[in-house]
């Protein structure tokens, strides 16, 4: 069973290939979740395995650079109003003097912070792989 499904997988790639020459996002996005499955599958989580088998499809045939570009930007876009939501929020509590709520509204924002960054790296990312 599990020949029979890297025989399909890799079918499935070799079919792939004359469309992903003009998407390195989408090669590398692919690249990314192999090897998740291949951490799943040494892991014995099945049930993660085959989730991340189908989004693997998913990805060899629909994902185009100019897509994954353009999630990138929207999601760094709802993090930043998710940010500037927070701190409207911790203004708010600080005209309230709740300290307690203000403090972990802080955390939060520092939290919503990384996850900005991070996003940003995965545009740059994806910008240098060619996604343009």
């Amino acid at each position: 069973m599990r020949i029979a499904a890297a025989c399909l997988s890799i079918v499935l790639s070799v079919m792939a290939l004359p469309v992903w020459a003009d998407n390195p996002a989408c090669q590398y996005r692919a690249a990314e979740i192999q090897n998740q499955i291949d951490y799943a599958r040494e892991h014995g989580n099945v049930h993660k395995q085959r989730g991340l088998e189908r989004a693997l499809t998913q990805v060899q045939q629909h994902c185009k650079d100019e897509d994954l570009l353009r999630d990138a930007q929207e999601a760094i876009r709802e993090q930043q109003e998710e940010i500037q939501e927070r701190m409207e929020e911790i203004a708010q509590q600080t005209r309230k003097g709740d300290t307690d709520k203000v403090r972990k509204l802080e955390q939060k924002l520092e939290r919503d912070r990384i996850e900005l960054e991070q996003l940003r790296e995965e545009l740059n990312e994806l910008q240098a792989l060619g996604a343009m």
